[in-house]
């Protein structure tokens, strides 16, 4: 049935890496980036291509929950789900399908970031159905990988091993393992090798596969959140920020995916949990960090990435971007990144890009608490 099926949207970033444009009070997922709805916008419109209106369900924070009422004005309030506190993706994404799991137990639920940038939304929506088919016939956890069209340094990668089967006329691939963002000779060989894939952080499976993980000795650090979640009584925001409070700060991907990987699977059922890959081939773009923007820009005969009031004199391999009023000026600039929003300014050598949280956690921590 239809109603079986549910998505579990995470907006409840802070956007750290696409910083000056995404901060505390406005992050990434409720910007206009691209013409249209906001990033949350559209990712809502992708999710109704594939699921009822009473089976989309959006994670976010205290803070946000007005933003996201605003921007999804057809959402029914009851599928907001709110996390306390910041924390990584883990804590968000079990908590919102362990919420499911109570209103339908036998759910299968894909969750999907909100600041992907996805085309054509008709190819994104058959291989998401075929990837929900596989999770409903078996007990796996299904990922989705973007086949690279460059060495990207900015993206995490999946590596892939043999097909294992088909759905819908989409191969399904076993997962070998995960790998963080590689170095420029690393990703070169990546890029090489036709077996890694980019992570794109979209995932589908049972709510079953789940609470069996989370019963297994391997993953008892997330024991409390599964209790709370999975108890039969109305569950507090002030409870739940107590559970919280004493979580890893893990993404998904560290808590539970690169583990299952290495171990293979074992749940506390005693039954295997195959760890699976869709290789996808439509266009995508992770809009939460700026090396997308470079990477989805149109580029000069230099290959530079320009956008808004920018002027260059001899520079390659560049983004420069101004957002409002104020004209950017650059002189020889070589694969580097300035980016002019507002009230700031970054200046970041391309490959450095990755440090911009290590930057926001540093004016957090400093005299201009206000710019984050």
């Amino acid at each position: 049935m239809r109603t079986q099926k549910h998505a579990l949207i995470l907006a409840g970033g802070i956007g750290a890496r696409l910083w000056p444009m995404s901060r505390l009070q406005r992050p990434k997922q409720f910007l206009q980036v691209e013409s249209g709805p906001t990033l949350l916008g559209k990712t809502m419109e992708r999710a109704r291509l594939l699921f009822d209106r009473d089976s989309i369900w959006v994670v976010c924070k205290p803070y946000q929950v007005d933003e996201v009422n605003r921007q999804l004005p057809d959402l029914d309030s009851s599928k907001i789900i709110v996390e306390p506190v910041p924390k990584g993706t883990a804590g968000a994404v079990i908590l919102g399908v362990m919420t499911i799991c109570k209103r339908c137990p036998e759910a299968v639920v894909s969750v999907f970031p909100s600041d992907h940038s996805i085309k054509p939304t008709d190819r994104f929506a058959n291989i998401i159905e075929a990837g929900m088919e596989w999770a409903s016939a078996n007990f796996s956890i299904v990922t989705y990988g973007i086949r690279p069209d460059s060495p990207e340094t900015s993206y995490g990668y999946i590596e892939a091993g043999g097909t294992v089967g088909q759905c819908s006329n989409w191969n399904c691939m076993e997962v070998t393992s995960f790998h963080e963002k590689p170095d420029p000779k690393t990703a070169n060989a990546y890029f090489r090798s036709n077996r890694f894939l980019w992570n794109s952080g979209m995932l589908s499976f049972s709510v079953k596969v789940l609470d069996m993980l989370l019963k297994d000795d391997a993953f008892s650090v997330w024991e409390p959140l599964y209790r709370i979640c999975a108890s039969r009584d109305e569950i507090s925001l002030d409870e739940v920020r107590q559970i919280y409070d004493c979580l890893p700060e893990d993404s998904f991907d560290t808590a539970i995916l690169e583990k299952l990987a290495r171990c293979r699977g074992i749940g506390a059922s005693g039954l295997d949990i195959n760890l699976v890959v869709f290789p996808c081939d439509f266009e995508w773009y992770d809009l939460g960090v700026w090396e997308s923007f470079y990477r989805m820009l149109s580029k000069d005969e230099s290959g530079n990435a320009l956008s808004g009031k920018v002027a260059t004199v001899d520079c390659r391999g560049s983004l420069v971007f101004s957002k409002g009023d104020v004209l950017v000026g650059a002189i020889g600039l070589q694969d580097m990144v300035v980016v002019c929003v507002d009230d700031a300014v970054l200046v970041c050598p391309r490959r450095e890009l990755d440090r911009v949280r290590e930057l926001v956690e540093v004016l957090a921590k400093g005299d201009y608490k206000d710019y984050v």
